[in-house]
């Protein structure tokens, strides 16, 4: 098909759609009067196309409106064209060229899901959802019950519809409100389906002085304040450090680890998300001079990952901007130096970043205060949190309270039955050798290798179970080297002999789950929750339609092993979503993936509590 000729002969007709949403649904006037806290205005369509209706609204948005306003842009596409296509057909509309250049420049690969993009300094989020309509705005539905669709969660506001399916016109329905706008048939009735809606807080949270406290400044509490400050949240972090990211988040160099597969399960698809997501995220920290897109090179393990390397290969053909197959040579010229393995996975969009720099960066652009403090208990009023230290003191008080300590969290009441999991890990700084100098990338496999900073290496890392010291270890330093030649034996060879008597290095601790996914989302009321979800424990197949039981305004973000770096940006959007209201960035099912209930709900059906 040639694209261009395409998208010249349905020009007239695109614009004459345009003008019809545009107008159909108010949008001019509506905008002008925008109120709200927030000012926030989402907007659904049914068919992305070429993104068209899309910069048209964005136009008239950034015209019509101004800070903090945002504008939630949630649109699918079951066909998507590629970044080439889309570049040239979006060419024949020059009044958006300029606003067309961010949306080509963050477009992601044509992968099935949902994919978050920020554009125009924050003003518009896209939630371009990568499948069929019909499906896809089912997944951000807070249930498949159509009656619970939206509860708890603002409404769209506004629709852009060309051809809706039943499915997907009951959808709409459920995801809307009385006020809701349609360019389109009108004419939608939801009807109910059955679920057991335990995920669901049978209470409306109640925000009113908009006031959010995170308690831990990782890279998880970081990216937290973040995307709260982004949604119009007075924003304060706590930590027991002057300075963020002192802890899991203090490695000089940390990689954004990909973790591929060909099995559609929430762990390799909540992976894929994260690190799409996380490769745009990052991007601006490395036009910065914060660490570097040098790409990320994994190599097979064993001959079995060797063959699930070409499956993955295979099943993302044609996704070159996320991933490529290499064979030896590519190898060793991508990475710069005689590597041995036959074939590799390269992200060319990833890289390493030091992520304490990340953390203090994220809260200073946002001018987001640190309160240095040592927190032992959380304390619930009837006016919100407040969080304790050691002698008992209040060291704040908060409408909103985000826990994101990670296995700190143990030390709490309320966040007590969270099964995570302190696990030391050592990172070592290697040498470097006039071969290894050449190291041009990140190198993936038994373990890891960044490309030489002050003449030394970061290589890693170890999993030490039920050891409690950040005391560096020489068997650690020993293991790390080791893991290289194991990793690839032309790369041991590159490195040369090492010295672990004297070497240095850096310990601390992950917070790992049962299930190596992280924790995101409210925390629930224990009593109640248990109490209504016991006929669980009789029949784990049972139907339950009563909505769960949570504390008020409390939230949890942890869990995130050594993949903290990857999954905190997408995390962090589910969040502050989920406080805000907001309609989801991510589906439902892997959302109800991470979420804090679901050990309770697990354990529940296998009789464990």
């Amino acid at each position: 098909m040639d694209i261009k000729k395409t998208a010249i002969k349905n020009d007239a007709i695109e614009q004459s759609s345009i003008d019809r949403c545009l107008a159909q649904n108010h949008l001019e006037k509506r905008w002008q009067s925008l109120q709200g806290d927030d000012g926030l205005f989402t907007l659904g369509e049914t068919e992305f196309r070429y993104g068209a209706h899309f910069l048209a609204a964005c136009d008239l948005w950034l015209k019509t409106t101004s800070k903090p306003s945002r504008l939630q842009f949630i649109s699918a596409s079951a066909q998507p064209p590629n970044k080439a296509d889309l570049e040239t057909a979006l060419a024949d509309w020059p009044q958006y060229a300029d606003l067309a250049r961010q949306l080509i420049d963050q477009y992601p690969a044509s992968v099935k899901g949902m994919h978050h993009l920020e554009l125009f300094d924050g003003r518009v989020s896209l939630c371009l959802m990568i499948g069929e309509a019909d499906a896809m705005f089912a997944e951000i539905a807070q249930s498949p019950d159509l009656g619970l669709a939206s509860h708890n969660t603002k409404p769209i506001d506004a629709w852009f519809i060309s051809i809706a399916s039943e499915p997907l016109r009951q959808t709409i329905s459920a995801l809307s409100s009385p006020n809701t706008s349609m360019a389109g048939n009108a004419d939608f009735n939801a009807s109910l389906r059955t679920s057991s809606p335990w995920h669901i807080n049978k209470a409306k949270p109640q925000q009113h002085k908009k006031t959010v406290t995170i308690l831990g400044a990782g890279i998880a509490g970081c990216t937290a304040a973040a995307a709260l400050h982004k949604r119009g949240y007075q924003v304060t972090v706590i930590d027991r450090h002057p300075i963020a990211g002192q802890e899991a988040s203090g490695n000089s160099q940390a990689i954004i680890y990909p973790k591929l597969s060909v099995r559609d399960q929430p762990l390799p698809l909540v992976n894929l998300a994260a690190l799409m997501l996380a490769s745009r995220y990052y991007k601006p920290f490395w036009e910065a001079g914060y660490g570097e897109q040098c790409g990320v090179l994994v190599v097979p393990e064993s001959p079995k990952v060797q063959q699930d390397f070409l499956a993955i290969s295979e099943r993302f053909s044609g996704q070159e901007s996320l991933v490529q197959m290499l064979d030896n040579p590519q190898l060793c010229e991508l990475s710069g130096i005689t590597m041995s393995s036959e074939l590799g996975l390269f992200f060319p969009q990833l890289g390493w970043l030091p992520p304490a720099q990340v953390c203090q960066e994220l809260l200073a652009r946002d001018s987001i205060p640190l309160i240095q403090a040592d927190i032992k208990q959380l304390k619930n009023t009837e006016y919100g949190w407040q969080l304790l230290d050691e002698q008992g003191q209040i060291v704040i008080e908060t409408e909103t309270l985000v826990v994101a300590n990670a296995y700190g969290c143990e030390q709490f009441e309320q966040t007590n039955f969270l099964p995570v999991t302190q696990l030391r890990g050592q990172i070592s700084l290697l040498s470097a050798s006039e071969a290894s100098e050449g190291l041009k990338t990140v190198i993936c496999g038994e373990g890891y290798i960044t490309p030489i900073q002050n003449g030394t290496h970061n290589c890693g890392a170890t999993y030490n179970k039920a050891v409690f010291t950040t005391s560096l270890r020489e068997e650690d330093h020993r293991a790390n080297v080791e893991q290289m030649s194991a990793t690839d034996s032309g790369l041991g060879v590159a490195l040369g002999r090492q010295d672990t008597g004297d070497m240095d290095g850096r310990a601390n601790y992950r917070c790992t789950t049962k299930d190596y996914l992280p924790i995101v989302g409210p925390v629930p009321y224990l009593p109640s929750l248990l109490e209504d979800y016991d006929v669980l424990r009789r029949d784990a197949r049972k139907l339950v339609p009563t909505l769960g039981s949570y504390q008020p305004n409390l939230y949890v973000h942890c869990g995130m092993g050594s993949r903290g770096l990857c999954y905190a940006p997408l995390t962090a959007e589910i969040l502050a979503a989920e406080i805000a209201g907001e309609v989801p960035p991510l589906e439902r099912e892997l959302r109800l993936a991470m979420h804090p209930a679901r050990f309770l709900i697990r354990d529940l059906k296998k009789k464990r509590i």
